[in-house]
C-alpha cells in the first residue's frame, strides 16, 4: 500500500511527536511492505538524514512551519496553495495519515481513506498548563489562532474515517473536544534496543558520573517538562543527600535554553548536583537508563512519556509527573508534581530511603509496549479502514 503520512514539521528529530512518526512510517515500511511518503512543511537535517539512511521519501511543502508566526497569519491561503498542488500528486497514493493541525485541515477532504493520530487535542488551541509556559504576547497570539482556527480544527478531525491516540488519559480530552472516542495505539518502544546492559557497563557510567542517588533526565527545555522547577527541588534534596546527582540530557539543538540551564545550575549553586550531558545518541540511553537509580521525567500534564517507558524496560524505577500513567506510587517509582516543591522534596526522600523495596517488572511493558506489537495494531487498523472505504 502506499501512504502518505502528513506531519507539520520534522525541526526536532528526538521529540516524542516526530520520534512516533519517523519510527512507526519506518516499521510500516519495512515490517509490512507498505510505501511511506513523509509529507511535512519542513524538515531538520537529523530527520532528513533519517529519512535518507532508511531509503524513506520526503516531500517539504513550505518555507517555514508553524514555529513561525507569518505561517499562522497566512495559514488559509498556504493550505489551499497545498491542495492544489498536491491534487494530483496524491492521486497514486492508497491512504492517508495526518498527525496533527494543521495537516488534518490540509487532508481532509482529500478521497483518500484517512486516519488521524491525536497525540492530544492540539496543545496551542485546547491547553492552558501548556500555554502558561508562554509569555503573555505568544498567548495572546495563541487565542487569536484558537478564535481562527479551532473550529477548522474540530471539523476536520471529524471527517476522517478514525482518530487514534497514544494513551487512554487522552480518551476524555478528545471525546471533550471533538466529540469523538478515539482508538488506542500506544508508542511502542524497541525492544531490540531498551533492555538492561551488563554490569560492566553500568559501572562504566556509575564510575564516570558519581553520585548517590544518580538521577537521569532528558528535556527539550520547554515548560512541559518541569526541567527548571526539577532544579529547585534538587537543590531542596541535596542538603539531606549530599551526593544527590542529576544527569541531564537536551535533544534539541537550542543554545539559548541551554545557556540559562547552565546559569540557572550556577545560580543555585548545584554545579556539584547537576551535570550536563549534551545531546546524547539513541545507542547510548539504555547504558544511562540501566546504570541511574531513577530516570527523572516530572512532566507537566503529559501522560506518556518515551523515557519513563524505556526506563522500565532497561529495570530501573522512575519518576514521573503528576499526570504520567507508568508510574505506579512506591511500586516501581513515584508520581510528582514538580510545582509543588515541598511535596516533591518529601515525596522524593522516602523514595530514596525506600529505594531497595522498589520493584521494576519489564515484563508486562514488553507485552503492551513493544513496538512491534504496536505497530502491528496500527497496520490492522489501516487494513480494515482502507478494505471498507
Amino acid at each position: 500500500m502506499k501512504i502518505a503520512w502528513f506531519h507539520s514539521h520534522l525541526l526536532h528529530a528526538h521529540s516524542g511527536g516526530t520520534r512516533f512518526v519517523l519510527d512507526y512510517s519506518l516499521a510500516l515500511q519495512e515490517q509490512f511492505g507498505h510505501e511511506v511518503t513523509m509529507f511535512c512543511d519542513f524538515a531538520g537535517p537529523e530527520a532528513t538524514e533519517q529519512l535518507r539512511r532508511n531509503g524513506m521519501n520526503l516531500r517539504e511543502l513550505d518555507t517555514i512551519s508553524t514555529n513561525h508566526p507569518f505561517y499562522w497569519l497566512t495559514l488559509p491561503w498556504r493550505l489551499r496553495q497545498k491542495r492544489r498542488m498536491l491534487k494530483r500528486e496524491l492521486e497514486d497514493y492508497d491512504f492517508i495519515i495526518s498527525s496533527m493541525f494543521p495537516m488534518n485541515w490540509l487532508v481532509a477532504d482529500m478521497p483518500q481513506p484517512k486516519i488521524q493520530m491525536c497525540y492530544e487535542p492540539f496543545a496551542f488551541f485546547y491547553d492552558s498548563v501548556f500555554l502558561k509556559n508562554f509569555n503573555l504576547p505568544q498567548r495572546c497570539f495563541f487565542r487569536l489562532a484558537k478564535r481562527a482556527y479551532a473550529r477548522s480544527d474540530i471539523a476536520a478531525t471529524r471527517k476522517m474515517d478514525i482518530v487514534l491516540t497514544v494513551n487512554n488519559t487522552n480518551i476524555p480530552k478528545i471525546e471533550e473536544i471533538y466529540g469523538l472516542t478515539p482508538l488506542v495505539v500506544y508508542a511502542g518502544i524497541d525492544t531490540d534496543i531498551y533492555h538492561r546492559v551488563d554490569d560492566g557497563e553500568i559501572t562504566r557510567i556509575r564510575d564516570r558520573h558519581p553520585g548517590s542517588p544518580l538521577l537521569f533526565h532528558s528535556t527539550d527545555l520547554t515548560g512541559i517538562k518541569g526541567t527548571f522547577p526539577l532544579l529547585e527541588v534538587i537543590r531542596d534534596l541535596s542538603s539531606d543527600y549530599p551526593r544527590l546527582k542529576l544527569l541531564v540530557t537536551v535533544y534539541v539543538n537550542y543554545p539559548q535554553g541551554i545557556k540559562m540551564l547552565q546559569e540557572k545550575v550556577a545560580k543555585l549553586g548545584l554545579q556539584d548536583h547537576v551535570e550536563y550531558l549534551g545531546c546524547l545518541d539513541k545507542q547510548d540511553l539504555p547504558s544511562y537508563y540501566s546504570a541511574v537509580d531513577f530516570v527523572c521525567q516530572p512532566s507537566i500534564n503529559q501522560p506518556a512519556c518515551w523515557p519513563l517507558k524505556e526506563a522500565l524496560l532497561c529495570g530501573t524505577p522512575i519518576i514521573g509527573g503528576k499526570e504520567s500513567e507508568e508510574p505506579e506510587d512506591f511500586v516501581n517509582g513515584i508520581r510528582i508534581d514538580v510545582n509543588d516543591r515541598a511535596g516533591a522534596v518529601e515525596k522524593m526522600s522516602r523514595l530514596f530511603r525506600e529505594q531497595a523495596r522498589i520493584h521494576v517488572d519489564p515484563t508486562e511493558l514488553i507485552g503492551n509496549y513493544a513496538k512491534k506489537n504496536c505497530v502491528a495494531a496500527l497496520n490492522t487498523i489501516i487494513g480494515q479502514i482502507h478494505a471498507n472505504h
